[in-house]
């Protein structure tokens, strides 16, 4: 309980700031809480800092390229490039290390797949990025430090996987982030956005990890569970007086709740999709774009999660230890 407590806190401190401070995407402030926060304080400290800067180099790429090359031929050029390249360097590395890396492939991936939909402000979409990423990191940094234990032991040797599977992995993330973008001109809105989202970034944290057998388990149930959430916490929105004054206050009542699954020791797994997938699908906390667009983009989300899952149990890699 104590621990759902410390979660509830900085996710909750964490979105209510981003919204006070009028970020136009409030709720990627509570996301860092749930990844971030480790068994470990060495984990912790080394997950914040890696977080940071790997959004930051993901965030000045995505924001070069919109801003210096109006093309959106070239803007999947370098969204396919990166997440692949990206991909084969983070499943490498195989440690914490990777977290960096991973990140600044996703955060390049959340500003230029919104920009091959429709225009938007590159300067504004990736500053919030930032600020929001710096907010929940500082969070739940500064709320689990002291009551996170020390590692003891040291971290396990790192074994250099074979080229050729390492080849394999960036290019199953590379062709499935350009089948995203794809899916994303042909389908358009806010189904073809979660699209390409769902399966650049699914494909990237499944892609690049060792054993990726808890993640295709736990994933696409648990990201199904926040999606339902995402949907029903919008409808409640909508029923309630002054929608838009009740956003931040309803989400807090859906983060609680998540804080407490996450803590969880058997329903972590799910936690950690379900939440993150729950505050994406729902953009909690601020007004967002309408029912019918939320529940577009969670099926669409919902359906690319169990498509690559299904598929990558047949063609990907096997654990490497």
């Amino acid at each position: 309980m104590f621990r759902a407590l410390q979660l509830f806190a900085a996710a909750g401190i964490a979105l209510t700031v981003a919204v006070q401070l009028g970020l136009h995407n409030a709720f990627w402030a509570a996301m860092p809480v749930w990844v971030v926060a480790q068994p470990y304080r060495q984990d912790l400290l080394l997950r914040a800092i890696l977080r940071i800067a790997g959004t930051l180099l993901g965030a000045l790429i995505g924001w070069l390229v919109l801003v210096h090359v109006p093309s959106h031929a070239v803007w999947i050029a370098v969204l396919v490039l990166g997440a692949g390249l990206a991909g084969a360097a983070a499943y490498w590395i195989g440690t914490i290390y990777s977290y960096g890396v991973l990140l600044a492939a996703i955060t390049l991936a959340v500003v230029l797949i919104p920009a091959l939909d429709h225009p938007i402000d590159a300067t504004a979409l990736a500053a919030d990025r930032v600020w929001c990423t710096l907010i929940g990191t500082v969070s739940v940094t500064v709320i689990t430090f002291l009551f996170t234990p020390t590692r003891t032991d040291s971290h396990p040797l790192r074994l250099h996987p074979p080229a050729g599977v390492t080849l394999r992995h960036g290019v199953i993330i590379g062709v499935t982030t350009l089948l995203g973008a794809l899916a994303l001109l042909a389908i358009g809105g806010p189904a073809g956005i979660a699209t390409a989202m769902a399966l650049t970034i699914f494909s990237l944290i499944i892609g690049t990890s060792r054993n990726p057998t808890p993640i295709l388990k736990y994933m696409p149930l648990g990201g199904a569970i926040g999606v339902a959430a995402a949907i029903a916490y919008r409808a409640l929105d909508m029923a309630l007086p002054d929608p838009e004054g009740m956003a931040l206050l309803l989400a807090l009542a859906f983060i609680a709740a998540g804080a407490l699954v996450r803590a969880h020791p058997r329903l972590a797994p799910f936690g950690l999709d379900a939440n993150m997938c729950f505050l994406l699908s729902a953009e909690a906390g601020t007004a967002g774009h309408g029912l019918s667009a939320h529940v577009q983009g969670g099926v669409a989300l919902v359906i690319s999660a169990f498509l690559f899952a299904a598929v990558f149990t047949r063609i990907g890699a096997k654990p490497q230890s």
